[in-house]
């Protein structure tokens, strides 16, 4: 019995399907990836030197003055400047924020590219399973790390609810907050650092006192955009370091909004007892008898 033999033939294509190229546009999604992944390790890792210098800062003239007094916290503020405003450390954080900044903003483009070339949104998020507390396990862990601390209903055990911000502007809480506090720290910058070298030459002798003087000066303005710089810088670092830190359990965000409502209540306190400093020092009355 004889056995078919095996010949060799040349390939052809079948008609009816056509011939498929190489896909470029999963070229393009790989390199979209690589580039945002690169962004957020750059974004993660800027923090580090601002977030040791607001640490400082925030001891300084929130903490120490709202519980220890205003005297305390001038000792603190010249201990913190003798380390912060050394020049190189003082380009480091400059560099290193500007470099938080540009990151951010730039994931924020990229990802509203990526959903558009998959939804035609620019503004459209993958849904994500939504997650209620049973009983009262303090460990259950959430999904969407992009929900912020998921509000107060988060927190009774009620299931964590979509963010205004996501609503309005399609940020989550988050960056949102990272705007707002860019503008809120370019304006305290510019009166509380570049002003005073424009002035005067020289900003090593800014206090408490310059800052009582500019709230007894335009009480609504300067009492208002304080506080909220404390409290938005506050929440953008306690939640920015839970994300990277991924902790976003209930007992992590109790913990968290502990801690930013007790900022809140200190930086309050901190600022009625500046807004009632008398003693000014000579470059601050200098800075009084210039606007008065």
């Amino acid at each position: 019995m004889e056995t078919n033999k095996l010949q060799e033939i040349a390939p052809e294509p079948i008609p009816g399907i056509p011939i498929s190229l190489p896909n470029s546009s999963s070229n393009s999604k790989s390199f979209l990836n690589k580039s945002i992944n690169f962004l957020q390790k750059i974004q993660q890792y800027s923090t580090i030197p601002f977030l040791c210098f607001s640490s400082i800062h925030l001891f300084s003239v929130v903490i120490t003055p709202g519980i220890f007094g205003i005297e305390t916290g001038n000792d603190m503020i010249g201990l913190g400047r003798e380390l912060y405003q050394i020049p190189i450390i003082e380009i480091g954080i400059l560099i290193s924020t500007c470099a938080h900044v540009i990151s951010g903003f730039s994931i924020n483009l990229l990802k509203r590219y990526q959903n558009y070339c998959k939804y035609g949104k620019s503004s459209k998020k993958v849904k994500i399973e939504k997650r209620r507390v049973i009983e009262n396990n303090e460990d259950i862990e959430v999904k969407d790390i992009d929900e912020g601390l998921g509000g107060i209903s988060s927190i009774i055990g009620a299931g964590s609810r979509k963010s205004i911000t996501s609503k309005l502007f399609g940020l989550s809480p988050l960056s949102f907050s990272g705007y707002v506090l860019l503008i809120l720290l370019l304006g305290h910058v510019y009166y509380e650092r570049l002003l005073p070298l424009k002035i005067e030459g020289d900003s090593s002798l800014i206090d408490l006192g310059y800052v009582g003087f500019a709230i007894q000066n335009t009480f609504w303005k300067t009492f208002t955009g304080l506080n909220a710089l404390v409290i938005t810088g506050s929440y953008h670092m306690a939640v920015g370091v839970n994300r990277y830190l991924k902790r976003f359990s209930l007992r992590q965000r109790r913990r968290t909004y502990i801690f930013l409502i007790s900022i809140a209540i200190l930086g309050f306190i901190s600022l009625i007892r500046i807004s009632r400093v008398k003693n000014l020092n000579s470059t601050v009355a200098r800075f009084q008898s210039m606007l008065t």
